[in-house]
């Protein structure tokens, strides 16, 4: 009988952790400030992967020549990684991507707001609940239990019973997110769904 060889395996990492290191390594390299406009620039289309006067796109894993609406996808993605210290401008951008017609760039923008807190989201998103693409709804809800204010908790409530178990799961979970930001015990979703 011979003994069970032991095995050190590095399984790779997932897309998300690999998009946070390279856009941390163009970081590093260009330093946040440099990196986060450059972003900006690309997420309003002030700016596409490619223009000769900005940074070399493999830094944050773009691609030249693509269709033009992945240059504000690879703006987003930077932004949901790295944020300025002066974020009104990036605020805006934001702001105006959850209206973008590429929904990518809707579900990147939803992301950013629940993770950087963007204010003057909640609106939108209660209306991103509505969008015609899984993704976005979905986006949409999470985000409004990290930026909603109880306004949003009757849309969280009624997306639980949604047929999109997806969706119906990312309301639950915001619904309690929001129960708990806000201190109010009386918006935690009801344990009979």
């Amino acid at each position: 009988m011979s003994e069970r060889a032991e095995w050190d395996v590095t399984l790779p990492a997932s897309g998300a952790e690999r998009d946070a290191a390279m856009i941390r390594a163009a970081a590093d390299t260009l330093g946040e400030a440099r990196l986060a406009d450059w972003a900006v620039r690309l997420l309003t289309g002030a700016a596409r992967v490619g223009d000769p006067a900005d940074p070399d796109p493999v830094l944050i894993g773009a691609v030249p020549g693509w269709m033009p609406y992945w240059s504000r996808v690879w703006g987003a993605r930077v932004l949901l990684h790295v944020w300025p210290s002066r974020a009104g401008v990036a605020e805006s951008a934001v702001l105006a991507g959850l209206s973008d017609e590429e929904w990518r760039v809707r579900v990147l923008c939803a992301q950013i707001t629940a993770v950087h807190g963007v204010r003057g989201a909640e609106d939108t998103l209660v209306q991103l609940t509505g969008d015609p693409v899984p993704h976005v709804r979905s986006a949409a809800a999470r985000a409004l239990g990290e930026v909603g204010s109880d306004r949003a908790a009757p849309t969280l409530d009624q997306l639980m019973m949604d047929p999109d178990s997806v969706l119906a799961d990312a309301a639950e979970t915001a619904l309690a997110r929001l129960a708990e930001r806000l201190d109010r015990p009386d918006l935690r979703p009801d344990s009979e769904y």
